[in-house]
């Protein structure tokens, strides 16, 4: 299985919008793309950091993140902007 993502609710906060969404990894997968549907994104988090490994990396690009996990992590994510 590859690296996909499902966006489970947008919402607009003010002049911003938010996504909120949950990826999956697959067994030796360390991330991928996520195209939030946003022109530009001014804040992404994820909810797989934990104690056991190091803090994942997201790169930035207009509205798309790359994300980075340690291998299999699965997780929930949020981008808020515009």
């Amino acid at each position: 299985m590859a690296f996909s993502y499902s966006i489970d609710k947008t919402s607009v906060f003010g002049n911003v919008r938010v996504v909120i969404g949950s990826f999956t990894n697959g067994a030796s997968d360390t991330g991928g793309n996520i195209a939030t549907g946003l022109n530009q994104v001014f804040y992404f988090n994820s909810d797989t950091e934990t104690v056991a490994t190091a803090p994942n990396k997201h790169a930035i690009s207009g509205g798309t993140v790359t994300i980075t996990t340690t291998a299999n992590e699965d997780g929930k994510f949020i981008a808020i902007g515009v």
